[in-house]
């Protein structure tokens, strides 16, 4: 069955083999038992006082019933072993989907009714066919033949039910089935409520039938009134040891499910999930309860290990506090990598003994602000490491309740790096705005008084109708045009984007340019489509990543030959950096500020960053992006570009 899952917990240990003879055997016995000692004595009662058997006839009534009984057993044995030998060999070869056999499994107590069923009509026709040919009997003797089918085949039938469904147990538990969950829709569900309603039903037929045959359909005058008494006895005798025997059988199974749901729910309750599945042994609602436990089992199982994956893997330190006392109840490796703190001096410690913040009142700030408002973002406080180190952390945290007891859960990130990247191009940035400053200052600012001077004296020279010189006004315009030439060089140094406005590739090119003109060196750039990035942040942050790695080849790999590439498929834009210079060290610990910025720029701008260094090849630098251009965006849309 495609819709069927299998439920494991990994504490499952493998049954013994079920031996299919031992079953059968088991079986057997155990029916023919209940058949043979209750039911058939029972009917053979009965039929002697309805039928007014006595002489010859009853002897023959009892061996034909003998003869019927042993025949019936054989039937019943027969299709037992045709029916269950395929199925527990399927099961032992393989050959048949496992929740196609236990679907077969529990469907079989069924067939063992309906065979219940058909054996007592073909003995009671196998009796009255004796009987016939050998002594001979009449119609009034042959009416109690379809009482008893009455009488014997409800309760009868309700034995065998729960009976089989109670021996067919140790299987159902076998590993190979046991976690196999069915669909409810694949199996009728026969509830407690019918299988009650069906055990009374039968049991009352058993006096019904038998005191109203005496008392309505015999002659009573021919019973003696004294041992009117003892056939009532004798018949509510047998009534009772049925019921009891079918209150047994059906409670076994019931009683068993049952004991295993509860024993699972209290290993939930306690937090051990690793619980075996609970086998399904009924199709009641026992076996509909075990089901949803079983599911329920697998489900905790699951958000455990995705908590305890996300928790172990993230690249983020977690910790979880109670809040009472402030034990740690658990960190993860990233926390021990931000703290310095073995993961054996924290867990079990309390915050303020472990010694992590450098103001112990950060933390009761910190609790107190979560308690008031529920939740946590993004309180910046300090770590202090056993090491002497300042971390600077990001601490968010929510809520969670523990085996009754309230916690924190809290992520810390540490944000020394980027507070000190964010403060170094902040630097940067203050650092060229001074240069600029010293510039206008020094160049542009004498330049354009020059020009006002120039300009002053034109102006006398027409004041006096004195016709200036054509050289007088050549100079005022040449000093204009340099004036104009100064000003656009300090304005690449404020916004050195302006050429964003024709693509991606015009920038990069002037920049290809510029380093080949200033350094004498091969520069190459090539691109295969023009690609225009809108957002001047983005585009800032690509420009300065692309100069970073191609000044450090100049300046630091002594390099004479970069290229850039830019490629652009599939909306993602890749620029590659090479060059032929001597390489660097890739260890974290040995880079400078410059590659710490590239990779602080990239992220920002939720690009990937990859660097690749050696002695004999150089460096590559690739920066990749997602980038829509406007043709991606009206594809999407259904419209034509």
């Amino acid at each position: 069955m495609q819709s069927a899952s299998s439920l494991r917990g990994t504490g499952c240990t493998v049954n013994p083999r079920i031996s299919p003879r031992r079953l059968i055997a088991r079986l057997t016995v155990r029916l023919e038992l209940y058949i043979n000692l209750i039911v058939v004595p029972l009917a053979v009662y009965y039929g002697t006082i309805a039928g007014g058997y006595s002489g010859d006839k009853l002897f023959y009534l009892i061996l034909s019933a003998v003869i019927s009984a042993t025949l019936a057993t054989l039937f019943g044995m027969s299709v037992r072993i045709w029916k269950l030998s395929g199925i527990l060999e399927a099961l032992d070869k393989g050959t048949e989907d496992p929740a196609s056999i236990k679907l077969k499994l529990l469907s079989y107590p069924t067939t063992e009714s309906f065979v219940i069923a058909l054996r007592w009509v073909l003995g009671l026709l196998c009796n009255y066919l004796i009987m016939q040919l050998w002594v001979g009997i009449t119609l009034s003797e042959t009416i109690p033949i379809f009482f008893i089918l009455l009488l014997c085949i409800p309760i009868n039938g309700i034995i065998s039910y729960c009976t089989t469904e109670h021996l067919l147990s140790p299987v159902l538990m076998d590993d190979r089935i046991r976690g196999v969950q069915l669909p409810r829709d694949s199996y009728t569900l026969f509830s407690v409520s019918f299988r009650t309603t069906a055990i009374v039903v039968s049991v009352l037929i058993i006096p019904l039938v038998t005191l109203g045959h005496f008392l309505f359909l015999t002659r009573l005058g021919e019973l003696s009134l004294s041992g009117f008494p003892v056939h009532v006895f004798i018949i509510l005798l047998l009534s009772l040891a049925a019921i009891l025997v079918t209150v047994y059988e059906s409670n076994a199974g019931i009683q068993s499910g049952l004991k295993m749901t509860v024993d699972t729910l209290e290993e939930l309750e306690k937090g051990n999930l690793q619980v075996d599945p609970i086998p399904l042994l009924t199709k009641g609602e026992i076996g509909i309860i075990s089901q949803s436990v079983n599911v329920l089992a697998v489900s905790l199982r699951n958000s455990e290990e995705i908590f305890a994956k996300a928790f172990g893997s993230s690249p983020v330190g977690i910790v979880i506090v109670k809040l009472s006392g402030g034990l740690i109840v658990d960190v993860n490796d990233s926390f021990v990598k931000i703290s310095g703190l073995p993961r054996l001096q924290v867990v079990g410690r309390a915050v303020t003994e472990a010694n992590l913040f450098l103001t112990p009142a950060d933390y009761d700030r910190m609790v107190q602000t979560l308690i008031e408002e529920g939740r946590l973002r993004n309180f910046e406080t300090d770590f202090l490491t056993p090491a002497g180190d300042i971390r600077m952390v990001a601490i968010s945290a929510e809520m969670i309740m523990l085996a009754d007891e309230s916690c924190m859960i809290a992520t810390i990130e540490d944000v020394t790096e980027k507070k000190a990247l964010e403060k170094e191009i902040l630097l940067i940035g203050e650092k060229e705005r001074q240069k600029i400053g010293q510039d206008l200052h020094d160049d542009l600012g004498p330049h354009l008084i020059g020009i006002e001077m120039m300009s002053e004296l034109l102006k006398k020279k027409l004041e006096e109708e004195i016709i200036p010189s054509t050289d007088d006004v050549e100079k005022i315009r040449s000093l204009i045009e340099e004036a104009i030439a100064k000003t656009r060089r300090l304005s690449r140094g404020l916004c050195p984007l302006f050429l964003a406005d024709h693509g991606l590739e015009s920038l990069i090119q002037e920049m290809a340019s510029n380093i080949k003109e200033v350094y004498g060196i091969d520069c190459t750039f090539t691109y295969g489509r023009s690609i225009l990035v809108d957002d001047i942040t983005t585009c800032t942050h690509i420009y300065y990543i692309v100069h970073e790695a191609a000044y450090n080849a100049i300046k630091h790999g002594r390099a004479d030959k970069v290229t850039i590439d830019l490629a652009y498929r599939d909306q993602l834009v890749t620029l590659t950096i090479r060059d032929n210079g001597h390489g660097f060290s890739l260890d974290e610990g040995t880079q400078g500020m410059g590659l710490k910025i590239m990779r602080f720029r990239a992220s920002m701008i939720g690009a990937d960053l990859k660097i690749a260094s050696s002695a004999s090849l150089g460096t590559t630098v690739t920066l990749s992006f997602i980038h829509e251009t406007h043709d991606d965006v009206m594809r999407g849309t259904g419209t034509e570009p």
